[in-house]
């Protein structure tokens, strides 16, 4: 079942969503939906090295295909994003350490599309920045064999952006894509020095579905 947290992201990726169409719609030439697969991970503090694996989460919202000209469009999306990592055994503590960071995020796309002229399939490619706000950040971990929760917002900074480009295929009004996100700001507020800040890196596999 869905928690309360996950319904209030998803909530506001539809308001805000809900805010963004209407004034694109008038030069906007696509209107979709999407859904898909975050495996999430974030850099290592200092030289620490430690045994992690990627957190798997949802990212899903709307996009808007808008200025076409020729080939190349401009694409606007507003996503409900999870990101994060998973910590393995740390010696001495807990079994594993998951780190769950919840994002609103708004990526900002160039899009070029390929492929011969009436074809039903188009590869394309997107590249472009997506800044995020932050709205929620937790750990859960095992502490006695009992599983724990604690809230960490004072612990990371309310906004990101990143750095994201992927590439994908359309099918009439359907496509699948790949993205690769890069965090550029380190998202930890104990900055202690240029070795000491955590950024995100996302993969991205998506299904989507034009509306319009």
């Amino acid at each position: 079942m869905m928690s309360a947290l996950s319904r209030t992201g998803l909530g506001c990726t539809l308001a805000a969503a809900a805010l963004l169409i209407p004034p694109c719609a008038v030069s906007a030439q696509e209107v979709g939906v999407k859904a898909g697969l975050n495996a999430a991970s974030l850099t290592p503090e200092e030289d620490e090295d430690p045994d992690t694996s990627r957190r798997l989460g949802v990212a899903a919202g709307v996009w808007v295909r808008l200025l076409r000209a020729s080939r190349v469009s401009f694409q606007i999306e507003a996503l409900f994003s999870e990101k994060g990592v998973v910590y393995e055994a740390l010696p001495g503590t807990v079994d594993s350490y998951n780190v769950r960071l919840r994002y609103f995020e708004v990526p900002l796309l160039a899009r070029a599309d390929f492929g011969r002229s009436g074809s039903t399939v188009h590869p394309f490619v997107v590249a472009g920045i997506a800044p995020a706000v932050k709205l929620s950040a937790r750990v859960t971990f095992q502490l006695e064999g009992a599983d724990q929760r604690r809230d960490v917002d004072d612990a990371i900074y309310a906004g990101d952006v990143g750095l994201a480009a992927g590439f994908g295929v359309a099918l009439r009004r359907a496509l699948i894509e790949a993205r690769y996100t890069h965090g550029l700001r380190h998202i930890n507020t104990d900055d202690n020095g240029d070795e000491d800040r955590i950024k995100n890196r996302v993969f991205t596999l998506a299904i989507g579905f034009r509306v319009r």
